[in-house]
């Protein structure tokens, strides 16, 4: 087992951070395994737990771990890229990459635009919408949560359905001939909130990729607003640019 210098004049959570990187890295602890707790590692390298906790924060930050509330702490699998350069499909994407993709439902309601709904979908405050919510998991991990609000009148009979067992898109396009041309999407970087920490299996305050789409149909009309919430730890963005 490599120690730590204590004489050294590199910080002694650097050099903690550095050690359980680089075992990481060679495989000493594998993707999905579960790291020694705070009080083993400072047993097994004679460390406060302040810089335990150094340490362990800077690989939080860089997505090589993530914190399980009420199971511990555990090296990250391997993140999951979209793109932005086209509108992706949960789970086409995540079958692709050899994920098995269930979906749980969450709320479906009849709801009334707020404001900011109302102008992105072009329609007065007030109007009549179905909110569709469902939590998405990948290999029974939960990874996203979808937030879509739809015009009521254009597709009433969506609140019959559960879209745990269907597609919701899918669904619009057979029954409604309502097919997604193209969308205008704005992406933030947030922290989880209690609720949302909650159904994702992460801690509070964890890093979240939040991204607000409007999405337009055959006729360049809009007819989808959508929120949805990824896991920071678990997702990165790319774009090809021109120069």
């Amino acid at each position: 087992m490599k120690k730590l210098d204590f004489n050294g004049k590199t910080h002694l959570y650097y050099q903690l951070y550095d050690l359980l990187y680089d075992d990481i890295k060679k495989g000493v602890y594998k993707p999905g395994d579960k790291l020694p707790t705070e009080d083993q590692l400072i047993k097994q390298y004679g460390v406060s737990r302040v810089t335990v906790r150094k340490a362990m924060d800077m690989l939080l930050n860089e997505g090589v771990i993530v914190k399980r509330r009420g199971n511990g702490t555990f090296v990250q699998d391997r993140k999951v890229e979209q793109t932005l350069t086209k509108v992706l499909h949960f789970s086409n994407e995540m079958e692709k990459r050899g994920y098995k993709s269930t979906v749980k439902m969450l709320i479906n309601e009849k709801v009334y635009a707020n404001k900011k709904i109302a102008e992105a979908l072009s329609i007065p405050t007030g109007s009549p919408l179905i909110h569709v919510c469902r939590l998405r998991y990948a290999n029974d991990e939960p990874m996203c949560i979808e937030s879509a609000y739809l015009i009521y009148e254009k597709c009433p009979t969506v609140l019959e359905h559960d879209f745990s067992k269907i597609s919701l898109r899918l669904f619009l396009e057979n029954e409604y001939n309502i097919f997604w041309k193209r969308a205008y999407q704005r992406i933030y970087a947030i922290k989880a909130n209690s609720r949302l920490a909650d159904y994702l299996n992460i801690i509070d305050g964890a890093p979240l990729i939040y991204i607000e789409r409007v999405s337009y149909n055959q006729n360049d009309e809009p007819g989808e607003y959508l929120q949805s919430y990824y896991r920071g730890d678990r997702f990165y963005l790319t774009a090809e640019l021109e120069a």
